[in-house]
């Protein structure tokens, strides 16, 4: 299992047979996607740095099916299939299941070759400063990102999850790292590759060394478009 950053929250997943996009807001490097296989389109939600209809160009050069957030206004085509939170869906050879956000949209849960993959999208512990955010309420965001990792937990908690994508995101000052850590804590992915960090990679680099020790992987990478590693 290959597995390729592009940017923000945008990644590949290549597999043996088939190869999965999460979240692509960039133009796509031809080399990253092999014609002669399956590829499978992932939108969390409609927010902009997360959702680009330029991936829907991709249709008519690759084997390719897209599975979009039910708030994403549908675009019609019989490649397109829209899911909302808590539903399952299956393809040849994939099976597709999706747990809440902490914001707009889904989060993906994704089987497929043997390899548990998870996509957080927006689902994030969003810890913001009241004084920037006045009408934010921090036991609230608490709250609700907790509830939805307890789902994920009676769930799929039999699933060791393979690769794990969640957002350190660095607007949110000493609290960037909290969601990772709690989902590190309670549902032990191998790997966590961070994400949705706005270009401020040293984040990366400050979760990996709080969380040495912990049984996780944490890749470090520095740029867009490169591959992060083989698993």
């Amino acid at each position: 299992m290959k597995i390729i950053y592009l940017h923000h929250s945008g990644f590949i997943v290549e597999l043996e047979r088939m190869t999965l996009i999460f979240d692509a807001i960039t133009n796509i490097p031809p080399h990253f996607l092999r014609k002669g296989r399956k590829n499978y389109f992932f939108v969390t939600h409609s927010h902009q740095d997360h959702f680009s209809q330029k991936i829907l160009s991709y249709g008519s050069d690759y084997d390719t099916t897209y599975i979009f957030s039910d708030d994403i206004p549908e675009k019609g085509g019989r490649d397109i299939h829209y899911i909302a939170p808590y539903q399952k869906i299956s393809f040849p050879g994939i099976e597709i299941e999706t747990f809440g956000s902490t914001d707009l949209g889904v989060s993906f849960f994704v089987q497929a070759e043997g390899k548990n993959i998870f996509h957080s999208g927006d689902l994030n512990w969003w810890d913001w400063d009241t004084a920037s955010h006045p009408n934010i309420n921090p036991e609230v965001e608490e709250r609700d990102f907790k509830a939805v990792i307890q789902k994920i937990e009676e769930q799929i908690g039999k699933h060791k999850m393979d690769v794990a994508f969640v957002p350190v995101d660095s607007r949110l000052g000493g609290s960037a790292c909290r969601a990772a850590e709690y989902f590190i804590d309670k549902l032990h992915p191998k790997v966590l590759i961070p994400m949705h960090f706005w270009e401020d990679f040293s984040v990366i680099r400050t979760l990996a060394d709080r969380e040495t020790g912990s049984g996780t992987e944490i890749p470090l990478f520095e740029d867009r478009n490169v591959v992060i590693g083989n698993y």
